[in-house]
């Protein structure tokens, strides 16, 4: 009967415990607001561009920021409230262009890999762009939303 009883009582801690990993992040200051989720992959898709664009000598980049220039800088806003301040989004912004880097590594064959990635940004206008984000946004699962 022990065995029940703790057995009973570990299912219900392990239940509870996403409710306490929300609460606690909530309380960090790490759960994301959903206008901060959104942001974060508008700017991560900016990051990545910035990269192909910049290994592959494209200027999509450079056109994409010139069309979308009022959406980045809503999304730059919106993660420096949530990064409390510029500090802290500035080193989230280089962590996050410096894996991407990484993860491209300078390689001309990451040009072939991401040519619909450049294709892709070379047609959106802002609305296209915040469509997207807002997706991808709906879409994550891996960060901490927070409730009400």
């Amino acid at each position: 009967m022990k065995k029940i009883v703790l057995i009973a009582a570990l299912v219900v801690a392990f239940a509870a415990q996403p409710v306490w990993a929300a609460e606690k992040a909530k309380a960090k200051g790490t759960c994301y607001s959903p206008a901060a989720i959104e942001a974060e992959e508008g700017i991560r898709y900016v990051t990545d561009l910035m990269i192909v664009s910049s290994v592959c000598r494209d200027t999509v980049y450079a056109e994409f920021r010139l069309r979308n220039k009022d959406t980045i800088t809503g999304y730059q806003k919106a993660l420096i409230a949530h990064h409390h301040g510029t500090a802290g989004f500035d080193r989230w912004n280089t962590a996050l262009a410096n894996q991407a880097a990484q993860k491209e590594g300078g390689n001309q064959q990451i040009c072939q890999q991401q040519a619909a990635l450049l294709q892709q940004a070379k047609g959106f206008d802002s609305k296209g762009f915040r469509a997207y984000a807002a997706a991808k946004a709906a879409a994550n699962t891996q960060v901490v939303k927070c409730g009400k």
